[in-house]
């Protein structure tokens, strides 16, 4: 008897044979037991998820001639036979990829008036139904509404936007997901029990990871494993084959990028060249178990959810310590960029390296809001000064000292402006200033749709807040938000200004009245007590501040300039 490989050997007989789309089976096997079988299903989903095997035993159910009550065809009649063979003349299996002219369809058309030769239905599988002309899909639009009562229709497809609207409301629409690695690791384990091989589990996890959720692709690639290696497999073997990097591997360059070490990351990344490993594919198995610590110190429960040993999930806690959201989601787009410029890149070493690098640093150098927030501990402490800041921030303070000083920016004077108009004017243009926040500040962006300008004084804008989103202000407040905010105004305003956070519990002023209402407006501006104090004191008197001074000794910086 000629080979037959493990996918179609192992092809579920029966519906409870089918991995991972128990939604999609009880649905059919209801449908089957209630006589509520409907004439036409589309079957959607990424390959070697199951779609064509289910409509296959969709098929088998409904011509099995001793199913009697049940749903399970029983395998063993002549109709069951013959499907699953693949020669029965009442199951017609169509390649939509190979039969795309409309004479196909009108073929179709045409055969569905003759009854089935032996079972009750005569099933249409057409497989790859997106590939279809736009002329064959308008004659198949008839026959699919209202066929004939012995037809059943089965499509499927793996990109069902492809498919015209016309198609899918003809059709009960079945998602099928991706199975999960546990599942994969699960069949796969029968299999090879059944066939008496020996294949560790480190080596089952390996080809689960690789198969990316088609058990197909797993499947065939134990079945080329045990072609290249023999009955044992291990976990090495399977990352020769394939390309794979161990979780080992994994961790230790998400340890190297967490501390910032460089060269740990440069002599890794050449190893794994070196020993023909997929690029790529590290770059994306890297951007996955980021997004675990992302997941990790955000949401400790969904732990259960991470295809992981117990042994690699104590070592993801213990990195998660490491970093904090902040540097993890700068790391996670610097894997996103790179994972995109690899996938086109001609030297696919250069840019990983580049962008574990940068991914390294980012992880690595302390952001402006630690750095208010250590100047804030510091004014705020009465006793010994904090101790040293780590390495990386005792990197970027001599650098930032040793940069001169920005010239200070004075506008020129002018005449004063119409405050009403220049209100008007910022109101009409804020979706635009939201538009800009959101391009240097993410974060804040989503928190400053709740307020808007209410007045302009002098050379502040006051936005205001409802009180119901009053605890959403701090986020605001930070100094890179109100930065970025001021930058913004700045850019629609063409004059320097600054803000000022109220809260009032009062309607929004709309751009459309706001010149109609200019007095209620002025009636509701805050008190101008309110206004932030100018800082006179000169740079000499400043450096005596005792703050001032244990922030000085912290960081081991200067004072450079005061600004009023």
């Amino acid at each position: 008897m000629a080979y037959e490989v493990l996918a179609r050997k192992w092809r579920p007989k029966q519906f409870g044979e089918v991995v991972g789309q128990e939604h999609v089976v009880q649905t059919l096997t209801r449908a089957i037991k209630s006589q509520r079988v409907a004439h036409a299903y589309l079957f959607v989903g990424p390959r070697g998820t199951g779609k064509t095997t289910t409509a296959r035993l969709l098929a088998k159910a409904l011509n099995c001639q001793e199913r009697g009550d049940k749903p399970e065809p029983c395998d063993t009649c002549i109709s069951c036979r013959e499907i699953t063979a693949g020669n029965s003349l009442d199951v017609v299996e169509i390649d939509a990829a190979s039969n795309t002219q409309v004479e196909h369809v009108r073929d179709l058309r045409d055969n569905v008036r003759y009854a089935p030769a032996r079972g009750p239905y005569k099933v249409y599988i057409i497989d790859e139904v997106h590939m279809l002309s736009t002329g064959a899909f308008n004659a198949l639009l008839k026959t699919l509404e209202e066929p004939p009562a012995h037809v059943k229709f089965l499509l499927a497809t793996t990109d069902v936007h492809k498919v015209p609207v016309t198609i899918l409301s003809r059709c009960q629409r079945f998602d099928l997901r991706r199975i999960g690695v546990r599942e994969i690791i699960g069949r796969l384990e029968g299999i090879a029990k059944a066939e008496k091989w020996d294949v560790s589990e480190e080596a089952l996890l390996a080809i689960a990871r690789g198969a990316e959720g088609g058990l197909r692709d797993a499947e065939s690639a134990l079945d080329q494993i045990v072609s290249f290696r023999g009955e044992q497999v291990t976990e090495d073997d399977v990352l020769g084959v394939f390309g794979l990097v161990s979780w080992q591997v994994i961790s230790r360059l998400t340890t190297a990028v967490l501390e910032g070490d460089a060269a740990a990351i440069l002599q890794t990344v050449i190893e794994l060249d070196e020993a023909g490993r997929d690029l790529q594919r590290l770059v994306q198995e890297l951007l996955g178990h980021f997004r675990n610590l992302l997941v990790w110190r955000h949401a400790p429960d969904l732990a259960a959810t991470f295809d992981l040993t117990e042994a690699q999930l104590e070592d993801l806690k213990t990195q998660a310590k490491l970093a904090d959201s902040e540097k993890l989601l700068r790391v996670v787009e610097i894997l996103t960029e790179a994972a995109n410029q690899a996938r086109f890149a001609l030297s696919r070493r250069t840019v990983v390296e580049v962008a574990l690098i940068k991914a390294a640093r980012a992880a690595s150098v302390v952001s402006l809001d630690e750095l208010i927030a250590r100047v804030e501990a510091c004014a705020g402490e009465g006793g010994a000064p904090p101790a040293p800041a780590p390495q990386p921030a005792r990197a970027e303070a001599p650098r930032m000292a040793e940069a001169p000083p920005a010239p200070s920016v004075k506008p020129a004077p002018a005449a004063p402006a119409d405050t009403g108009d220049e209100l008007a004017r910022l109101q009409a243009r804020w979706e635009a200033v939201q538009a800009r926040v959101g391009e240097t500040a993410q974060l804040a962006a989503p928190y400053l749709k709740e307020v808007e300008p209410v007045g302009i004084e002098g050379d502040y804008v006051v936005l205001g807040c409802d009180p119901e989103f009053e605890r959403n202000l701090p986020r605001l407040q930070t100094a890179r938000a109100q930065k970025a905010i001021e930058q913004a105004i700045q850019g629609e305003m063409r004059r320097p200004l600054g803000i000022r956070f109220v809260v009032q519990a009062r309607p929004r002023v709309s751009a459309a009245n706001n010149n109609n209402h200019e007095p209620e407006a002025a009636a509701a501006a805050p008190a101008p007590e309110a206004k932030p104090k100018k800082i006179t004191a000169s740079k000499q008197k400043l450096e005596k501040d005792p703050a001032v001074q244990k922030t000085i000794e912290a960081f081991g910086a200067e004072v450079i300039e005061v600004r009023d």
